[in-house]
């Protein structure tokens, strides 16, 4: 067996492979091409032509055809299988130094490996593309049941603090704090600056008999024991005027 050196040739299960065998030499257009697989140190023909015809295997996965306008050997096999694998030769037969022998065109070596393919089939990519739609929908819909419950939440803080606050504001209105009568004002200074006094101011005049009030909160009392004066203010009563 004479001709070039084996090239490569990597496929998957189920993968088709096509080559083509150009030829040079003169006067080979009408001999009979080959395609055979080295086996056992012999050779095993797989399908042959001899015209422009597609010729096939007898399992029907390989075929051959001769162009001999364009020089050239087609050979197609399809549905390859691992025990596909191989050494094939695409040659024609010649009588050669006195005995008939294979001349090689082209020889490569076949593997045929089990496996995924590489790029998705139709199906495969309508699956996924259904599953990313799937996907997004039900994130999305968590998206919108998380930012839902976010407000409600939010709505149920802002009238718990609403709440708390009216609370406050009652409590604070509802403790006792240091009064006068109306028309009074009071005073007081700070427990640092010394003594404290309390300052009634009274708008009206009143008489005699009536009492005075001024409450003083325990919270206002002086922190720091402090000598306490009183002082007892009587008023006189204004004279009445002459019209009355």
């Amino acid at each position: 067996l004479q001709g070039q050196i084996s090239e490569a040739q990597r496929r998957r299960e189920g993968d088709t492979l096509y080559i083509q065998c150009p030829y040079a030499e003169l006067g080979i257009e009408r001999e009979t091409k080959y395609w055979c697989l080295l086996k056992d140190g012999g050779y095993q023909e797989v399908v042959s032509t001899y015209s422009e015809r597609w010729q096939q295997s007898q399992d029907g996965r390989t075929q051959i055809k001769d162009n001999a306008t364009n020089k050239t050997v087609s050979i197609t096999m399809t549905d390859l299988k691992a025990e596909d694998s191989g050494t094939y030769f695409c040659a024609y037969y010649k009588y050669l130094h006195g005995i008939y022998r294979y001349i090689s065109i082209r020889t490569i070596s076949l593997t045929v490996f089990k496996g995924e393919y590489l790029y998705p089939t139709q199906s495969q990519a309508f699956s996924r593309e259904s599953t990313f739609i799937i996907v997004t929908v039900v994130l999305l819909i968590l998206l919108l049941l998380a930012l839902i419950t976010s407000t409600a939440l939010g709505v149920r803080y802002y009238k718990l603090l609403a709440r708390t606050g009216n609370r406050e504001a009652e409590d604070t209105g509802d403790r006792p704090e240091g009064t006068a009568q109306p028309g009074s004002r009071e005073s007081s200074q700070d427990d640092s600056k010394g003594s404290g006094y309390i300052n009634l101011d009274v708008q009206s005049q009143p008489s005699p008999e009536d009492p005075l009030y001024c409450n003083v909160e325990p919270s206002q009392a002086p922190r720091n024991p402090q000598r306490v004066e009183y002082a007892v203010i009587a008023f006189s009563p204004s004279p009445r005027s002459g019209r009355e």
